[in-house]
């Protein structure tokens, strides 16, 4: 292991490691603790649209600028894969991480791309990263299986955003569709 691999040994490097390096973590201010006290029932929970609307609300990070090289190159990946070249257009797209909150608990997604259609739609993508390479459940709408350093490999990373990139974007021009039918 080199000096600068913050990681630690493999061994050690849990699916939530794995998440966060991946989306980065998700905004557990006092804000959105308090929030989600006063939203969740006794046990905790808290329904599908509100926790994305809690994350949405409360989040710390720029949906536009994601930290995480992933979560940032998989946005401008899909708003290329969509065609959208103008700065308005590309607004458009946004990037949520959700890990660790309601949505990723109870919900099974860690993060989302959003669009935000002309009229005013919000359309979303849900992502799940996972180091399971058997896993054959899931809640999300994309799995993202352990995503290449891009350090150590900067093809095979903007190969995997390319793909991914694509696989959200499919998915998205999907429910175009539905909206214009």
């Amino acid at each position: 292991m080199s000096r600068g691999d913050t990681r630690g040994p493999r061994e050690f490097y849990t699916g939530k490691m794995n998440e966060r390096d991946v989306l980065g973590a998700a905004p557990l201010t006092p804000e959105f603790r308090r929030a989600y006290q006063e939203r969740a029932n006794e046990r905790g929970y808290l329904p599908y649209g509100a926790s994305f609307d809690l994350v949405r609300r409360y989040t710390n990070q720029d949906p536009h600028q994601p930290a995480k090289p992933f979560a940032s190159e998989l946005r401008l990946a899909v708003a290329d894969a969509l065609g959208l070249e103008t700065d308005e257009d590309l607004e458009r797209v946004t990037f949520y991480t959700a890990v660790g909150t309601p949505a990723d608990v109870y919900h099974g997604v860690d993060g989302w791309i959003e669009y935000q259609t002309p009229d005013g739609k919000r359309l979303i993508v849900t992502l799940d990263v996972t180091k399971n390479p058997n896993k054959d459940e899931w809640k999300a709408d994309v799995i993202i299986p352990e995503v290449t350093d891009p350090s150590e490999n900067e093809n095979a990373f903007l190969a995997q955003v390319e793909k991914f990139g694509g696989m959200v974007a499919s998915k998205l021009e999907e429910q175009m569709e539905e909206l214009a039918a």
